[in-house]
């Protein structure tokens, strides 16, 4: 199974919406979101999209959902949080591969350090907005039971779609 964690891109600044989990992308944001997808598809073709019910990752979201010509994008509410088993179970129970699978931080970093390591805390890592890493594993994903294939920075992927 492969699995692709995506942080949401920039959203507006903390304080400007009415809560934390509706603040949406900036124009910013979403112009640089939609060129990282463009350099993104020339790594991986995700065939499902599970993302956190929060407005500037489904936003996200759904700029992925676009460029990959998919079906609508999964609400998953374990990724607006730190539940990861729940997290790896919504993927599995997709049967799809790759899952893209988008969110925040410190969550994200610490759901790959969960599949690589066992452990949230298992190594240091963190994601910058719009920044993407493939995860791989024999059969179902697990804790500890995956191995990173690629981890991106999102200016990286504005460059691949120059290229």
């Amino acid at each position: 199974m492969e699995l692709l964690l995506v942080r949401h891109a920039i959203a507006v600044e903390r304080g400007t919406a009415a809560n934390d989990a509706e603040r949406p992308l900036t124009a910013e944001g979403r112009a640089r979101m939609e060129e990282a997808a463009r350099g993104l598809a020339r790594l991986v073709t995700p065939q499902v999209i599970l993302s956190s019910p929060w407005l500037r990752a489904m936003e996200t979201a759904e700029i992925l959902r676009e460029r990959f010509r998919l079906g609508r994008v999964r609400a998953c509410e374990a990724l607006a949080g730190a539940d990861y088993d729940a997290v790896i179970e919504a993927a599995n129970e997709t049967d799809a591969s790759p899952v893209a699978l988008v969110g925040h931080e410190p969550w994200m970093g610490e759901l790959l350090a969960y599949l690589l390591c066992g452990d949230p805390a298992g190594m240091a890592v963190s994601f910058k907005k719009g920044g993407a890493a493939l995860v791989r594993s024999a059969g179902e994903a697990r804790a500890g039971g995956c191995w990173l294939e690629w981890f991106v920075p999102p200016g990286v992927l504005r460059r691949l779609a120059r290229a």
